[in-house]
């Protein structure tokens, strides 16, 4: 009983301490997209665009179909734009990852298909 009772208080007074402080986790970065998440169709010609706010991207993949859609960061990894307009009726799947203070990460996966172009009257 005497052991218990000389490690007793001092772990007892660390526990209150440690229990009496807050640890802050700051907030994750947002990520946002172009096409947005939620539109899953969408006209070809465009680009695909990629931002984090409160924090920068680290990676992003995308793929068209099978092919890997190449693309490159600004130079504050904030935004990253594909290199290359989206092709007609092609599924693509997008993966962005950013980091924030502290090392807070969030994540995006997105996917959506291109349309066949829509064409005015001809004549």
């Amino acid at each position: 009983m005497r052991r218990i009772a000389a490690w007793a208080p001092p772990a007892l007074l660390l526990l209150a301490v440690i229990g009496g402080c807050a640890v802050r986790v700051p907030p994750a970065p947002r990520i946002t997209m172009t096409p947005s998440p939620g539109i899953f169709t969408t006209q070809p010609g465009g680009r695909i665009v990629v931002r984090a706010e409160g924090g920068r991207l680290s990676s992003v993949v995308a793929f068209a179909g099978r092919d890997l859609v190449p693309g490159g960061f600004d130079p504050s990894h904030t935004v990253w734009r594909s290199a290359r307009p989206l092709r007609p009726v092609t599924e693509y799947a997008v993966i962005a990852v950013a980091a924030g203070a502290q090392g807070v990460t969030s994540r995006l996966a997105h996917h959506f298909r291109t349309i066949t172009p829509y064409r005015t009257g001809q004549g």
